[in-house]
C-alpha cells in the first residue's frame, strides 16, 4: 500500500494541510509518522476526507449529528 504525505494528501483531496492537522488532533484523521517525523497517510485518507466533506455539505459534524441538534445556548 502507498502512502501519502501531507501536502500530497492536500492536493489530491483539496482540503488545506492545516485543516489535515487539526483533523489528526482531533483524531479524525490518523497518521503515522516516519523515522524523521514527516506524516504519513493511507489511501483511505482520500475516502475519508470525501466523506468529511460530503457530511459537512450535509450539515452534520464529527459525531455525525446535525449542527443544530443538541446544542446549549
Amino acid at each position: 500500500m502507498s502512502t501519502l504525505r501531507i501536502s500530497q494528501l492536500a492536493e489530491r483531496s483539496g482540503v488545506p494541510a492545516s485543516t489535515l492537522r487539526f483533523y489528526e488532533k482531533a483524531g479524525l484523521l490518523p497518521a503515522e509518522r516516519t523515522a524523521s517525523g514527516y506524516r504519513q497517510y493511507g489511501q483511505d485518507a482520500v475516502k475519508r476526507l470525501a466523506f468529511n466533506s460530503s457530511a459537512k455539505l450535509l450539515g452534520l459534524g464529527a459525531g455525525g449529528h446535525p449542527r443544530s441538534a443538541g446544542r446549549a445556548r
